[in-house]
């Protein structure tokens, strides 16, 4: 039941003041909704459950009768039964316990703050905590208490979490002005988890992976992910909770700012802090080229849609997307470059203070940045939320003189364009890097909502969106010209980002493609971005590739020779010493070395061969670790490759280290590893196992089929599998169908694999997702296109 109607006698006076007593009984659900069960073991011992909560997005009233949309915000206060060895969590402080009966104690909570039915949370497990660590807040010096839990087995691995969130929690308080206002923050992490985390209010819920890191084994990309996820949960404490979007069309405004202030302020200022070299800025940028490939598609929405739009679960379910999130903060990095940092911190201080406790909207948002900048921030920005889509800026030199002119852009040329998307048009703060005779300078242009305009004279040649602050694409026609030793990292891997954009849409030759990509990885000392962009366009290259068995060896041999395996030093030492950035930009090279051919890797490197030995031992041997000798940002790659190497002879011993997994990072790596198998068989087994909750977790089934789909041998079987378990999948995965719909499609490109796109998806029910099978119609198209008008010239040029 979705709704209770009260018939009143009559209609009541504004104001006035009702009491509604509601009894009723509801079931503890196992579908990680709602008011849910979940269950863990503890090493050998049974299985043991916890009773816990997901509200987020309509689910509240699955838990209680409720007035569940996010503007009808209430008080909310919690009596709570549990057995006596166990314990409960709500969003408030404890006020007290008493005996229920003879087996259990009521727990009785104080009242929330006034906020919306999605952040109430309740626990009720036999967990433990960690010491909390007190801070007095920067604000008005009120104590707040940080408290992170999980499993007893896992209390350890909760430290990290809990030192980011003391240092970013009062990050936020100095940046915003604005205190804390509850007295506790509850860091939870819940064995059997729907999404990364949920940002309850006093009570924040984490997936298991994305709150526990353990110093010995995590990796560093595991530990900028825990920091990440806990600065992005922590700036809704403000920006979702302190204000919440009116309605779920603009689901934006709470997600794309937790993005985007979470990663520029929480989650850099952390690193800054510890000392951590993490390329934070760097790595939002590689986020933001997915979104940009998202919205580049006919099938994606304006980041404000009209509410009537979005009303039913499923379509509202559907706006919390790469769009909302990473398009949200895209937009509002730009809007920061272009005002300067302290404009919106005033601006964002103002809408807190004007709007606390209660709703807004976009429109509410722009007032505050006109405020604060003096500027008409209303009128450009409404163009970037109101209209879906990016726009491609082209720039013509033609004797000195530059013309910009601007068009949406479509990655897909074969998909039909109405009138109305041709003539979208944004107001666009151009910010461009430019050489002439005698200065090489960074400049600032306004473009408006025009089609063309001149802006300069005098130039050689002209790089548009310097520093990557925009959210668009560039067409630049002299792009020959460029010299890319004048350019930062970040421009060089803009461009290279701009280039595999126009390739697959058609707007850019084949010759000037590879040109681009070739200068590139030819530069003296390529930058991390600049370097992960040209694995980028090597990765598209080669999934395209990939069903062509005579092209494919062609073209992985080409990319092979470029990664330069045998000079890869992967000692432990060596590793150590690396920077962040080198390390990772080493590990990214070896997993498409792995991918290619992992023979010749350990052939190419026998320090790495001996290495894979090793890890293979340490499996086998319980008094022996690898610590000290495999650096953990290395190991999933070692272990990768010591299981092809005898994918049948380790395959059990590796499924029952997984099955035996206390630490969320060491799963996720055995996740990676068993998943990369060669022989069909055992991938048909791991994705056996998704359907046995008693093997694989719940929340882990669309993650590991995806891990298939997205390695070469495993595209068809994973195809096969999500098809034949079609129902299953959809009713235990509503809200991450369309990622398991992306993950199974990406990379086809013919046009037989459409077909049965075409005639699975008409047959079966997609709910509110009908945009993902769009979305994945468009990228198979323009797929498809490319390879028949494209990869000729593109095999041709890299062969060269």
């Amino acid at each position: 039941m979705e709704q209770l109607e009260v018939k009143l006698d009559r209609r009541p006076d504004a104001g006035t003041e009702m009491n509604l007593q509601v009894e009723f009984t509801g079931l503890v659900s196992d579908q990680l909704q709602g008011f849910y069960k979940g269950t863990y073991r503890l090493s050998e011992s049974k299985r043991r459950i916890i009773a816990t909560t997901h509200m987020e997005a309509v689910s509240a009233r699955k838990a209680f009768p409720c007035f569940d949309e996010p503007a009808m915000k209430a008080r909310f206060r919690l009596e709570i039964s549990r057995p006596q060895h166990w314990s409960s969590l709500f969003n408030t402080r404890l006020n007290h316990s008493r005996v229920y009966d003879e087996r259990r104690m009521l727990d009785v909570y104080g009242f929330t703050p006034k906020m919306s039915s999605y952040l109430v949370a309740f626990i009720v497990s036999d967990f433990g905590s960690t010491n909390s660590s007190i801070v007095n807040s920067g604000v008005d010096k009120h104590p707040i208490e940080i408290i992170v839990s999980g499993r007893k087995d896992q209390l350890s691995q909760l430290e990290f979490a809990k030192g980011a969130a003391v240092h970013i929690i009062l990050k936020y308080e100095q940046f915003f002005k604005i205190s804390y206002p509850l007295p506790k923050v509850d860091m939870v992490a819940i064995p059997a988890f729907p999404a990364g985390a949920m940002e309850n209010w006093g009570l924040i819920t984490y997936r298991e992976s994305a709150l526990l890191s353990d110093p010995h084994v995590s990796s560093t990309t595991h530990q900028k992910w825990v920091a990440s996820v806990v600065a992005h949960e922590l700036a809704h404490q403000w920006f979702g909770n302190y204000v919440t979007m009116k309605w779920w069309n603009e689901v934006w405004l709470n997600e794309g700012f937790a993005t985007f202030v979470g990663e520029m302020i929480g989650t850099k200022t952390f690193a800054e802090n510890q000392g951590y070299d993490w390329p934070v800025e760097e790595n939002f940028l590689l986020s933001v080229t997915s979104a940009a490939r998202v919205d580049s598609l006919h099938s994606s929405h304006a980041l404000s849609r009209s509410a009537g739009s979005v009303e039913s679960p499923s379509v509202i379910d559907s706006m919390f997307d790469s769009i909302s999130y990473t398009k949200g903060a895209a937009i509002l990095r730009m809007l920061d470059s272009f005002v300067t940092r302290n404009v919106t911190q005033t601006a964002l201080q103002d809408y807190l203070n004007s709007h606390s406790y209660g709703n807004a909207e976009a429109s509410d948002l722009w007032a505050s940045f006109d405020k604060a900048s003096g500027l008409s921030i209303s009128e450009m920005m409404d163009s970037w939320t109101k209209t879906p889509g990016l726009p491609l800026i082209s720039a013509v030199v033609e004797e000195g003189h530059v013309t910009v002119s601007q068009r949406p852009f479509f990655l897909c040329q074969t998909c039909n364009s109405s009138s109305e998307e041709e003539e979208r048009t944004w107001d666009v703060p151009l910010q461009y890097f430019y050489k002439n005779k005698e200065v090489n300078k960074t400049d600032r242009f306004y473009l408006n909502a025009t089609k063309e305009s001149n802006i300069m004279q005098d130039v050689d040649w002209i790089k548009l969106n310097a520093d990557w602050t925009g959210f668009y694409l560039v067409n630049n026609t002299d792009i020959d010209l460029v010299d890319l030793e004048l350019m930062s990292d970040v421009d060089v891997a803009n461009m290279l980002h701009n280039s595999l954009q126009l390739i697959r849409e058609g707007s850019l030759s084949s010759q000037s493609f590879i040109s681009t990509l070739k200068r590139a990885m030819a530069t003296e000392q390529p930058g991390y971005l600049t370097t992960y962009m040209v694995l980028q366009s090597w990765w598209f290259i080669l999934n395209i590739f990939d069903q062509n068995y005579d092209s494919y060896n062609e073209v992985s041999g080409a990319a092979y020779v470029w990664l330069n395996v045998s000079n890869m030093d992967v000692s432990y030492g060596a590793l150590s010493n690396m920077a962040v950035t080198d390390r990772e930009l080493l590990v990214s090279k070896l997993k498409m070395a792995l991918s290619i051919d992992h023979d010749r890797v350990v052939e190419d490197n026998p320090e790495f061969h001996n290495l894979t030995v090793l890890w293979r031992r340490s499996i086998e041997e319980t008094n022996f670790s690898y610590e000290g000798i495999i650096h953990r940002d290395i190991a999933r790659e070692v272990g990768k490759c010591s299981f092809l190497t005898d994918e049948g002879g380790m395959w059990s011993l590796l499924w029952k280290e997984y099955s035996d997994a206390t630490v969320p990072s060491w799963e996720t790596d055995l996740e990676v590893i068993l998943t990369s198998a060669k022989d069909i068989t055992l991938l048909l087994r791991m994705l056996d196992n998704c359907l046995n909750e008693e093997k694989i977790k719940q929340d882990k089934t669309i993650s590991i089929i995806s891990l298939i789909t997205g390695q070469r041998r495993g595209r068809a079987v994973g195809w096969d599998f999500m098809r034949t378990n079609w129902d299953f999948l959809y009713d235990r995965h509503k809200t991450q169908i369309s990622r398991l719909v992306s993950a199974s499609t990406s990379t086809f490109s013919s046009h037989q694999r459409l077909q049965e796109m075409d005639e699975f998806f008409e047959k079966n029910k997609v709910g509110g997702d009908e945009r993902a099978v769009s979305q994945a119609r468009e990228i198979v198209l323009s797929n498809i296109f490319f390879m028949e008008n494209r990869s000729g010239d593109i095999l041709n040029s890299i062969l060269k």
